[in-house]
């Protein structure tokens, strides 16, 4: 999401500013695929550094309180030169990743130079603010601040290659590199600091207008991580994650994240994954559980390909249960409600244990048919422990859909939603139904995308490939300007929002 002083990426700016969009349409929830740290020339939200560090890429430099201490930082920013930059990355289509990281680590690396001379060498009040917060968040953030500095000073080669103190996390080798790195150290503290301040304040607002947040909790974090790195007995490097062969890849899918330890991992009780909840809770309302299947059962992959891929266990009771484990014992971590990301191909236990702990799954529109599949299911009879939507970040909008599908199954949606058997008409003039009936679903909670309130057709990401065009979608018109521009629009779908969600 854009506004007209972003650097070229939607930030926690960007974010509280989209509210007063969301209320005025009668919305009040919004889903946020997954922030933590992603690797520099990474644009996956899915691979990340950290389950606990939030990317310092979302920080809205100019919105920090501090900055107005530092005029030269501020001057510079100001400049000709610099603005001319950031013109170049607001206007862009496409969220301009590697290009942004660097504008923004250069910049806040001023910042926290400055900050550190004339408040934590100062042993100000302001730096005892930034203490308080490292200390409460000690249980992460230490690992996270070596981690990610290491990374820095070993060329970003995996950690695996590093020397065997530092690899083994030797507290005598790590005692070492922080006396000897103290100030760089700090100032990835600095930057979380930075993002929780700006986060927590846009949660603040959102409070304000009634609207909920829905976070994303990634399955696993890449094995290049610093939470792979601090926790190694939890996690299996020689062999991978990732899905089955199906109606979609004839081979299976290799995702590239190490396997879980589960012996160890159930042998305290998830205690990552419940850290990881209570953490998310402080960003959040609700929680939405990725890959959800793989938690009852995980498609391993050794990295010896003379072994066979398989599943980690094979009797349909023990997943059953172990997937019960998990879902009771993250449950109880935080005060969130969590949602399970429950499509694909699914053993029918997964769904029975979701209904048996009130656990909503998915309800893709589109993909809900009756079991002869003559038909597709009434919204107004799905369950309300579900999610409803007409899409996912990981497939076609709507509109696509609907210019791309069999005339056969797009005459069976249009009956759905129009109750008419008339040849369906082209997606404008079909929007506004589909986004209806998709509203009067009996669900509890309904997510449409952007692309399919506005009848768009731009992809967030097309899983099995590769390229910039995944993941750098942008709306394109700033927040400011946006219910100005799509005054029309925004008035006729927050009218259709108040009627069919009363």
């Amino acid at each position: 999401m854009r506004h007209k002083k972003d650097w070229g990426i939607g930030d926690t700016r960007s974010m509280t500013l989209w509210f007063d969009a969301m209320k005025a349409m009668n919305l009040n929830l919004l889903q946020v695929l997954p922030i933590n740290e992603m690797p520099p020339g990474v644009s996956c939200p899915y691979t990340a550094l950290s389950a606990f560090a939030l990317d310092p890429i979302y920080i809205a430099v100019e919105e920090l309180p501090e900055l107005k201490e530092f005029p030269e930082v501020l001057e510079e920013i100001n400049s000709r030169r610099f603005q001319a930059g950031l013109k170049q990355l607001r206007i862009s289509r496409s969220v301009m990743y590697n290009e942004v990281r660097h504008l923004k680590f250069t910049t806040l690396w001023k910042i926290y130079t400055a900050f550190h001379q004339r408040h934590i060498l100062k042993d100000s009040s302001l730096a005892g603010e930034f203490r308080a917060f490292c200390r409460a968040n000690a249980a992460w953030l230490e690992d996270y601040a070596f981690f990610r500095r290491l990374k820095d000073t070993h060329s970003w080669t995996s950690w695996t290659h590093w020397e065997e103190p530092l690899k083994t996390r030797d507290p005598g080798a790590l005692k070492e590199f922080h006396a000897r790195e103290e100030h760089q150290i700090l100032f990835f503290k600095y930057l979380q600091w930075a993002i929780h301040r700006q986060w927590t304040g846009a949660r603040a607002r959102a409070a304000q207008l009634d609207i909920k947040l829905l976070g994303d909790l990634p399955f696993m974090v890449n094995q290049e991580s610093s939470d792979v790195w601090a926790r190694q007995a939890e996690f299996d490097i020689n062999r991978e994650i990732g899905a089955p062969p199906d109606a979609f890849s004839e081979t299976g899918q290799r995702w590239g994240l190490p396997a879980y330890n589960w012996d160890v991992i159930e042998g305290n009780n998830f205690d990552w994954w419940r850290s990881k909840v209570k953490k998310a809770a402080e960003f959040y309302d609700l929680f939405r559980i990725d890959h959800m299947v793989g938690f009852f059962r995980t498609w391993v992959i050794p990295r010896d390909v003379a072994l066979k891929p398989d599943f980690d266990i094979k009797d349909e009771q023990a997943q059953r249960e172990r997937g019960k484990r998990f879902i009771q014992a993250v449950a109880g971590a935080s005060g969130m409600l969590p949602v399970a990301e429950d499509l694909g191909l699914i053993p029918p236990y997964v769904g029975e244990v979701l209904n048996e702990l009130n656990v909503p799954g998915y309800k893709v529109m589109r993909w809900e048919k009756t079991k002869d599949g003559a038909a597709y299911i009434d919204p107004g009879t799905y369950s309300p422990v579900s999610l409803a939507t007409s899409s996912t970040h990981d497939n076609e909008p709507l509109a696509d859909w609907w210019d791309t599908v069999d005339l056969t199954e797009k005459k069976l949606f249009w009956k759905l939603v129009s109750g008419e058997t008339t040849k369906p008409p082209v997606f404008s003039k079909a929007r506004e139904k589909a986004l209806g009936s998709l509203l009067g679903a009996g669900s509890s909670i309904v997510i449409l995308p952007i692309q399919d309130i506005f009848g768009s057709k731009e992809r967030v990401n097309t899983p099995g490939t590769l390229g910039d065009h995944n993941w750098t979608y942008r709306f394109p018109t700033p927040a400011e300007d946006f219910l100005k521009k799509h005054a029309d629009a925004a008035g006729a779908f927050s009218a259709l929002v108040k009627e069919k969600r009363k």
